[in-house]
């Protein structure tokens, strides 16, 4: 219980309206955790699509990944009522979506929602997440149905396929509009981290994310320790969300990205889904195989995609993970 600690030992020095809030933040049951990394603008415009929902039992932790464009000082005076949580250093996406975990945890927190901070929310999007865990009691993750923000009709994610052997899969409904196709609230073979709900019971038995990822995967594997531990990862289509994804794959970013994907799902499935020595092998040469493959539907130069792929299975094969270091 440090935060509760830490808010008494503070009590006299903060205002008062402060401590007050401070009592009701801690008497919430649900707490949403947005995290920032120099993305201060999106980061505004998602608060301000929370503060408008009807479901009022939430608080919002907002944890900045040691941001360098100036946000905490912008969003401490944009919204001083909301607890920032600011990271020593950038933890990446695991390690900071767990700073905030920790604390909404140690205050008690029974739900727990992921939410990018590039995203903005429909009026009850919270409300349906904790409803559908509140009628389940065997879930331990749900998503929401993701769309694309400048698109607002068309499907980022409504569930997805995913072989758990060789960690592939791919968003349901991806691109396409939705007309009601999806509207059945469902498990799902994996859960999509851009906009989740985790049960307290859920992280107390499986732990948190897995932070050696740094960015990408975390989900995934979330998702595989939940279904080992008998946990159902749901798909909830009545809780929406509109994502600020790009249309279009490009860049050195998305070649980045390929490394950590490489590098996660292959140490992912050793985690969840071993095999023995010999099948193990061959699974490393699918799974390189089907990233090879990926790369040529993206508009990335082809020599520094392959690259990085080549460079994520040899730090996966030499136990090298976290952020990646050049």
């Amino acid at each position: 219980m440090d935060l509760l600690w830490r808010v008494k030992e503070s009590q006299s020095n903060q205002p008062e309206g402060a401590f007050f809030w401070r009592k009701a933040f801690m008497s919430t049951s649900t707490y949403i955790i947005v995290l920032n990394w120099n993305g201060v603008d999106d980061t505004i415009e998602c608060i301000q699509s929370l503060k408008k929902m009807t479901y009022r039992d939430y608080a919002i932790l907002l944890v900045d990944n040691a941001s360098t464009d100036g946000s905490v000082a912008v969003l401490s005076k944009k919204f001083p009522e909301i607890k920032i949580i600011e990271a020593h250093k950038n933890l990446g996406f695991a390690g900071g979506a767990n700073l905030g975990m920790r604390h909404a945890l140690s205050a008690g927190a029974q739900y727990l929602i992921l939410l990018n901070n590039d995203t903005v929310v429909a009026p009850d999007f919270a409300g349906e997440l904790v409803k559908a865990a509140e009628n389940d009691k065997k879930a331990g993750i749900l998503s929401s149905k993701v769309y694309f923000y400048d698109r607002p009709g068309v499907l980022w994610y409504a569930g997805a396929s995913f072989n758990r052997w060789l960690g592939w899969g791919r968003h349901r409904g991806f691109g396409s509009m939705d007309i009601g196709q999806f509207d059945r609230l469902e498990p799902t073979g994996r859960p999509c981290g851009c906009a989740l709900l985790a049960t307290r019971e859920f992280c107390e038995k499986a732990g948190l994310l897995e932070e050696e990822y740094f960015c990408y995967c975390e989900d995934m594997e979330w998702g595989m320790r939940a279904g080992n531990l008998g946990y159902a990862t749901l798909f909830v289509p009545s809780s929406k969300v509109w994502h600020k994804v790009s249309r279009s794959t490009g860049g050195p970013a998305t070649a980045k990205a390929l490394y950590y994907s490489v590098r996660n799902t292959l140490k992912c499935l050793d985690t969840d889904a071993p095999l023995p020595f010999g099948l193990r092998h061959i699974r490393i040469l699918l799974v390189l195989v089907i990233s090879i493959l990926s790369l040529f539907t993206m508009n990335i130069p082809k020599v520094l995609g392959l690259k990085r792929i080549f460079h994520g299975v040899m730090d996966y094969l030499e136990g090298k993970f976290g952020e990646l270091v050049e």
